[in-house]
């Protein structure tokens, strides 16, 4: 599993709650994210532990996916699940994003005046793109070719930072005007009575040029010893119940399903980045290596 612990107990309780069915569960580090617990699971492929991966970034199914450690899922759940939200294999199973965000201080900052383009903002603080989500969108915004290479070339002068919470306590404590980050640092950040708010930065100004909301994930490795335990759980993934809890958390998740959206009117989904995933998870590595040297050079 690789989300954040608090809101992970809380969903796997309601799981067992209703299936009762209980879950031992391995979590990542904010230090390491998704690398280490993916790399964990590629080496136990011929013998695998784990039943079921979920993670808050969907860039670590995309590397089980491609070293074949994935199993299809089909449930009366997975099959009526929206084709954008799902492997056409039916190998992974999108849900509940988080949306990329500018972070900044409204005591500072006069929100009327930011400019509204990502690429304004390459002198933001930013965590380090090895690890975590930085690094996938990163690759995202490499789809603009144009822009991204003038981004780059000025990202070397930003501070970068050893995950998405650090850079919001940057800006927090002043050592950073603005974080690129995502909203459920800056929703927590906010819980805990911080002076912190974000926007919404476009990545182009067509139609599906917005914002890039990085889903949720969950899927079935291959060889689980309990598949039935492990569909039950992604089913309940999938559920009503799962948006509803992913929202009403400190994270603050955006539900998919419209009709959980309609309870939640301030996490609507504005003009989603439209993005090939498959696309991002190729580029990935090549794109963050070319961040890191643009780092190295200007610093």
């Amino acid at each position: 599993m690789s989300a954040d612990d608090y809101v992970a107990k809380e969903v796997f309780a309601a799981f067992t709650s209703k299936t009762g069915i209980s879950v031992n569960w391995v979590g990542d580090t904010e230090a390491s994210k998704t690398t280490a617990l993916v790399q964990r699971i590629i080496q136990e492929k011929k013998n695998p532990i784990a039943d079921v991966f979920w993670s808050s970034d969907i860039m670590g199914a995309l590397a089980l996916q491609s070293a074949n450690v994935l199993e299809p899922c089909q449930t009366s759940v997975t099959t009526q699940w929206s084709s954008a939200l799902k492997d056409k294999g039916m190998n992974w199973f999108a849900f509940s994003p988080r949306a990329r965000v500018v972070a900044f201080n409204p005591e500072v900052e006069n929100i009327n005046e930011l400019r509204t383009d990502w690429w304004s903002y390459a002198s933001a603080s930013f965590a380090d793109p090895r690890f975590g989500t930085t690094g996938t969108h990163f690759a995202a915004m490499s789809q603009f070719e144009a822009s991204f290479q003038k981004f780059q070339s000025n990202i070397g002068n930003a501070p970068m930072l050893g995950g998405n919470a650090a850079t919001v306590q940057a800006v927090i404590d002043g050592r950073a005007r603005f974080a690129m980050t995502d909203s459920d640092d800056v929703f927590a950040a906010k819980a805990r009575g911080h002076s912190i708010d974000f926007i919404l930065p476009r990545h182009d100004d067509s139609e599906g040029g917005g914002t890039l909301y990085i889903p949720n994930v969950v899927c079935i490795i291959r060889g689980a010893e309990n598949r039935q335990e492990a569909e039950a759980f992604i089913n309940f993934m999938l559920s009503d119940e799962t948006a509803r809890i992913l929202a009403r958390s400190h994270s603050k998740n955006f539900p998919v399903q419209s009709n959980v959206q309609a309870e939640f009117p301030e996490l609507q989904m504005i003009d989603p980045l439209v993005i090939d995933w498959i696309d991002v998870f190729q580029v990935k590595e090549e794109v963050i290596s070319g961040i890191m040297q643009s780092i190295s050079t200007n610093q």
